[in-house]
């Protein structure tokens, strides 16, 4: 691990300012900035020697992204099981998808599941007695008074649905928002909305009709409960190739081949605005990536010097983090190269002092205040309390870094554990610690800029990652805590 201490701070500021460059305006989705990005980071690895883990011996694992743009051939229909038109809607005012629908049309049996909420600490479930399973669910917007609260939301009422089997959901609502409002042009790709190809063929079709444009399929079911539905999104919008880029390095124990510590961070910012400003994004992300960078290179250099741990270790910078951690998904569904992932550090806005000014603001909500002068020396860590082994680890490499770790963001308003690339992992049972020094007010803003980087307490914070990666590597298989 002596190679650790070769990550250094000039190395760091030379990658935070090719990064965070005018040039690359911003690393936004769908601009050349942000494959251009990926190609520094893929041509720095490569130069010093830190084997690439993409596909085909390339640095790079694509990623299939869509920005969904509702076309105008939505449409919904009902049959009866003859096969009959009952009646039907095409997209207008009062009927069209929701952004979080599915793209592929969807058949199934029409069922009414009232407010479509179980509620079993309330003894109440709408789905009592209901098969929903391939069906397309009808459900109404709000909930009894009784009722009110996360659990009437058009996102658990999907969510519950889905869960009950529903392949659909049509939300009918009191008034129904303009189709602008809810599905807003994109000016830049700033505002622009993405998400996996593979999720969007996959996801059930959801959409709203105002209950005047319900009422004649609820009258149509009421006479008749064996109706058919076919939901048809129409979703419009290009598709676009990024890239996860990948590289790793090989542990010394074969028996440990089928397993890999994943280091990873997101190469990806949030570009340009529709006035043309840049979003150059140096502490949100440049600093976790050249973190992860140095990292790799160090214990590249020590594996050249027959020093080895006995996992391997697989860096990773993740692109689409902005978007919805698109490219952090990707990766965990299916792994490059197909091993095993122990666990995963994630660092994301890793170069700066937290700075909380005004708790009342949107970016901070339910966040204490902070003075960028408390946090000089400190650092967060997410995701200590579902694995406190990891978390363990990471206080152990901590010894020779000297930060201040603080283990307080895992509950909160604020719900930065599901903000980042280490929830891919976390959702899916792999133990994952996220390391950030905080949010401040340049956060999100075209003021994130390179001057404003601490590159002393970066180079902290990259060794730290080097060192608990390495241990991790070496050491016992943390645990996820059962919740």
């Amino acid at each position: 691990m002596r190679a650790v201490e070769r990550v250094s701070a000039d190395d760091l500021r030379s990658y935070v300012e090719v990064l965070a460059s005018d040039k690359l305006q911003g690393r936004g989705i769908g601009e050349p900035g942000n494959r251009a990005a990926e190609e520094f980071i893929c041509n720095t690895l490569r130069k010093n020697n830190v084997p690439p883990a993409g596909a085909d011996g390339s640095c790079y694992q694509s990623v299939e992204i869509r920005q969904p743009v509702l076309g105008t051939g939505s449409r919904v229909e009902v049959r009866t099981n003859t096969g009959a038109i009952v009646h039907a809607i095409s997209g207008n005012a009062e009927f069209y998808p929701l952004p979080e629908t599915g793209s592929a049309p969807v058949t199934g049996p029409l069922i009414f599941a009232k407010h479509g909420i179980t509620a079993a600490d309330r003894k109440h479930d709408d789905y009592a007695g209901i098969d929903a399973t391939g069906a397309i669910v009808m459900v109404l917007d709000g909930a009894p008074e009784t009722l009110r609260g996360d659990r009437a939301t058009v996102r658990q009422k999907v969510a519950n649905a889905t869960a009950h089997g529903a392949r659909g959901v049509l939300v009918v609502s009191e008034q129904v928002p303009e189709a602008r409002a809810v599905w807003p042009e994109t000016g830049s790709s700033q505002s622009a909305t993405y998400r996996l190809a593979s999720e969007l063929r996959a996801a059930p079709v959801i959409a709203t009709l105002s209950r005047r444009a319900a009422q004649p399929v609820r009258d149509a079911l009421a006479r008749d409960q064996s109706l058919v539905a076919t939901l048809t999104p129409d979703l419009a919008g290009s598709v676009l190739i990024v890239r996860n880029v990948l590289a790793i390095v090989e542990g010394r124990d074969p028996a440990r081949h089928g397993e890999m510590i994943v280091v990873g961070a997101h190469l990806d910012h949030d570009g340009t605005d529709a006035q043309g400003r840049i979003y150059n994004g140096a502490d949100d992300n440049a600093s976790g990536t050249a973190a992860v960078i140095a990292a790799a290179v160090a214990m590249a250099r020590a594996a050249a010097d027959g020093e080895r741990p006995a996992r391997s270790v697989l860096f990773a910078l993740w692109n689409g983090e902005e978007k919805g951690s698109l490219g952090a998904h990707a990766f965990a569904a299916a792994p490059q190269p197909n091993r095993r992932v122990v666990a995963n550090l994630n660092l994301d806005m890793v170069g700066r002092y937290e700075e909380v000014p005004d708790p009342n603001d949107w970016r901070f909500a339910g966040m204490p205040r902070v003075a960028a002068s408390a946090s000089v020396n400190t650092l967060h860590v997410l995701g200590y309390s579902y694995s406190p082994e990891l978390a363990a680890v990471l206080r152990e490499a901590n010894l020779a870094t000297g930060l201040t770790l603080l283990e307080d963001y895992d509950q909160g308003l604020h719900n930065l554990l599901q903000r980042s690339d280490n929830w891919p992992f976390l959702s899916r049972g792999i133990p994952a610690l996220f390391l950030t020094t905080g949010l401040h007010p340049q956060y999100h803003t075209p003021d994130d800029d390179t001057a404003r980087i601490d590159f002393g307490k970066l180079t902290r914070v990259a060794r730290l990652a080097a060192r608990a990666a390495w241990i991790l590597a070496d050491g016992a298989e943390p645990a996820l805590k059962k919740r």
